[in-house]
């Protein structure tokens, strides 16, 4: 998705908490332990980037830094199904 190029610049503060839930992606992204658990994970990295990018991150920086590509990284923050 596209950032609004009419829309105000995110707040500081906002801009830092899509940060830290972006680095939490990351973090669940990259110490999935278990086959069991990994649905579950991989939904909550998912919801966490949908949070990172509804405070300002963009779907480049999301995709960079987790290392996914940015068409899987497009195809969670739509809410989709992700392949894994």
């Amino acid at each position: 998705m596209l950032a609004n190029p009419t829309a105000p610049e995110p707040r500081p503060f906002t801009l830092w908490t899509g940060r830290a839930l972006l680095h939490w992606a990351r973090l669940l992204q990259r110490t999935v332990a278990s086959r069991d658990r990994r649905k579950a994970i991989v939904a909550h990295r998912n919801a966490a980037m949908r949070a990172a990018h509804g405070r300002g991150i963009d779907q480049k920086t999301i995709a960079h830094t987790i290392g996914l590509s940015p068409a899987h990284v497009g195809q969670a923050l739509r809410g989709e199904p992700t392949s894994e």
